[in-house]
């Protein structure tokens, strides 16, 4: 073989080897770019197919600060018109007290408070520590009158009341079982008050009369409560306690009469007081 056709079949063979390695590095790169080409193009659907989702972190933040915002705004103007109902109430409240202040205060002077002396047998024993127990509770509501609360003027109107009361009934003769003004007992009498002043019917008997509320201590008795002996010997005792130690009642030995705790018989026997829910 000629040795210069041998040479060129040499480099015929070297150039068709090196053109198949650059086709196959092109087609490798064609391959390469092809495959990321197509992988971003996935992304890019799958973002745009749903934008919100690479933001969501982010927007349920920003959902959360809104929310807390409106709630902490909604807070404050509820507080707001919570207070100012509260205002309200305790302006009508006030006001109220005002009105049933000054109308008890006009009622009463123009009625007058009870003379003690048209309250008091002068003739009946222990009537002067009764008179005197009675001119101090007097001094004490003309300066409730005066000065006082509402809540203390309501006092001074109860008690003017249950003085009323008693004095329909005042000198009237006790017996036993009675309930008239020809004779009436204690519970009878306690019963009679309580319809009249706060209208509402107590039990007939002192024994059941003295569970018809809670029991209460001689140091928190008030006006209105029932007041409840145990003497010995003898049976229950009932009674409508006035104040500063004084009660009405119908005693056995001196009629419907004002007596007072601070006598060393009544100071005795008395139990408790009671006072009934309804009228407290």
């Amino acid at each position: 073989m000629d040795f210069s056709i041998f040479i060129g079949e040499k480099r015929k063979e070297r150039e068709k080897k090196k053109m198949g390695r650059k086709i196959a590095f092109t087609s490798a790169c064609m391959l390469l770019t092809a495959s990321c080409t197509g992988l971003q193009t996935n992304l890019d659907k799958d973002s745009s197919a749903n934008p919100v989702v690479a933001n969501t972190s982010q927007n349920d933040e920003v959902k959360v600060i809104i929310k807390k915002g409106n709630d902490t705004k909604k807070n404050k103007k509820s507080k707001e018109n919570n207070d100012e109902i509260k205002n309200k109430i305790a302006k009508k409240h006030s006001e109220k007290e005002e009105d049933d202040s000054d109308y008890i205060t006009t009622n009463i002077n123009s009625n007058g408070l009870l003379d003690e002396k048209e309250l008091v047998d002068e003739e009946m024993p222990n009537s002067r520590l009764v008179m005197q127990k009675l001119t101090e509770l007097k001094m004490e509501q003309r300066k409730i009158l005066s000065e006082g609360t509402s809540s203390q003027k309501k006092i001074v109107a109860l008690q003017n009341k249950l003085l009323r009361a008693y004095k329909q009934w005042k000198g009237t003769k006790y017996a036993l079982g009675g309930d008239s003004a020809s004779g009436i007992d204690c519970s009878a009498f306690t019963r009679r008050v309580y319809r009249e002043v706060f209208s509402f019917e107590l039990p007939r008997r002192s024994v059941d009369q003295a569970q018809a509320g809670s029991h209460v201590p001689r140091s928190q008795l008030k006006a209105g409560d029932i007041v409840f002996f145990k003497p010995e010997g003898t049976g229950n005792h009932t009674a409508v306690y006035l104040g500063n130690s004084l009660f009405l009642n119908a005693s056995t030995s001196k009629g419907v009469v004002i007596s007072t705790l601070e006598n060393i018989y009544w100071n005795k026997t008395f139990k408790y007081g009671v006072r009934v829910n309804e009228t407290a």
